[in-house]
């Protein structure tokens, strides 16, 4: 075998080995950085770049993670999110600093359930309704508590169902009826606004709200 088919032959291996290699350190950052704000069994990160070199620039393909128990604000902690992010660019250097800095935001979708207990855990926080108990069903929401009017706490315990803001990034409750009677002027109250969550990696918007039993499932993206 000659040198040249030796080299060759070398270099198509250091080549597999690297597409092999800078994909998953880059990834490895990237668990690095969500272990700040993930509470659960460690994330499932996976990162495409072909070829691997993009990387140095920060640019990939597709970047997929899947996380539990994942806090996105200090007092929002969700049970579930996923997110599927494509041709995005990132800066690798501030990656390696411990830092997500998203220099093109590509294409994602990233998809949180959230249970009524968290999402009650994260009213109370809040303070503007004492001691709330969410209840999710398909049909709608329930909320009851004490809410704030006037300086004073006054009991609440009312049903309705949810919307999203015109600016789409914020989760509005609509209350129908409160103790069973119908109201003639509906009263908002908002349960979530993505704008004040820091752990995510970019600006983004609620495309479909889903309810289920005891949990809701949104659907975000740009």
């Amino acid at each position: 075998m000659s040198r040249l088919i030796k080299g060759l032959v070398v270099l198509v291996v250091v080549v597999g080995l690297l597409q092999w290699f800078v994909p998953r350190w880059t990834g490895s950052l990237l668990t690095r950085e969500i272990g700040r704000y993930d509470h659960g069994p460690k994330p499932q990160v996976a990162v495409s770049a072909v070829p691997f070199w993009d990387l140095f620039g920060g640019h990939f393909q597709d970047i997929y993670i899947n996380a539990h128990d994942l806090e996105l604000s200090s007092a929002l902690t969700v049970q579930h999110a996923q997110l599927n992010w494509q041709n995005g660019t990132v800066s690798l250097g501030s990656l390696e600093k411990g830092k997500l800095k998203v220099t093109n935001p590509g294409h994602a979708t990233m998809s949180i359930e959230l249970t009524a207990a968290e999402l009650s855990t994260f009213l109370a926080h809040e303070g503007t309704i004492a001691h709330p108990t969410v209840s999710i069903s398909p049909s709608g929401v329930a909320l009851s508590g004490r809410l704030l009017l006037g300086g004073s706490y006054v009991p609440l315990d009312t049903k309705g169902s949810l919307s999203v803001s015109s600016s789409r990034q914020q989760l509005i409750f609509h209350p129908t009826s409160i103790d069973g009677l119908n109201l003639p002027v509906l009263t908002d109250i908002q349960l979530l606004n993505l704008a004040t969550m820091k752990a995510l990696p970019m600006s983004l918007k609620i495309e479909h709200v889903q309810l289920e039993n005891q949990r809701l499932v949104l659907t975000v993206g740009n």
